[in-house]
């Protein structure tokens, strides 16, 4: 039972969240979704930016969760940054509301901005792992792993939103095709 409490609020979090921007949001309005009692969410979570914190992190772990699965042991580097790219993507249309709230709400107050950081690094770092496999292997040029990571997350996340936010129809592969082709081989002729 406890369980899907905690199914419904996070539901429901997600859903004003995203609907209503993180300052507009009240806890009363996320019972009111869940159909809880406020005193149930203040059981699960301290807090309106502790909840929120929980929903950025847990997206984020679902996120890592889905590329891992994409990734195979014999994949060359490259082939698993793309596959990486092509998930996330993917992710993001699937999970939009989420999108929303990550990339609208998780660059807010300064102290929210260090924890969403925080929590990204994890994924960042498996980014890095797969620049680091394709420059090994001369698929590649050298660069900063870090920064080429952080670059890669964040074109296919800013170009993923912008989607959410233009209310175009379009096609996972064809988002896929064209941020790939941009972030891993460039403007260049």
């Amino acid at each position: 039972m406890r369980q899907d409490k905690t199914n419904m609020i996070f539901q429901a979090a997600i859903d004003i969240f995203s609907d209503r921007g993180f300052d507009r949001a009240t806890m009363d309005d996320i019972a009111a979704r869940a159909n809880v009692a406020k005193g149930t969410i203040y059981y699960h979570f301290k807090s309106k930016e502790d909840l929120f914190l929980f929903l950025v992190e847990e997206g984020i772990d679902l996120l890592q969760e889905s590329v891992r699965e994409m990734i195979r042991p014999e994949m060359k580097g490259i082939q698993k940054l793309e596959a990486a790219i092509r998930q996330q993507i993917a992710f993001f249309d699937h999970y939009r509301d989420f999108c929303i709230i990550m990339l609208r709400e998780g660059w807010g107050a300064e102290e929210r901005q260090k924890e969403f950081r925080r929590m990204l690094t994890e994924y960042i770092s498996l980014l890095e792992e797969f620049i680091r496999q394709a420059m090994e292997e001369g698929d590649c040029r050298q660069t900063d792993p870090e920064s080429a990571a952080w670059t890669v997350f964040g074109g296919a996340a800013i170009t993923s939103l912008h989607q959410l936010y233009s209310r175009k129809i379009y096609k996972t592969d064809e988002l896929f095709k064209q941020t790939s082709s941009i972030l891993l081989q460039g403007l260049r002729k």
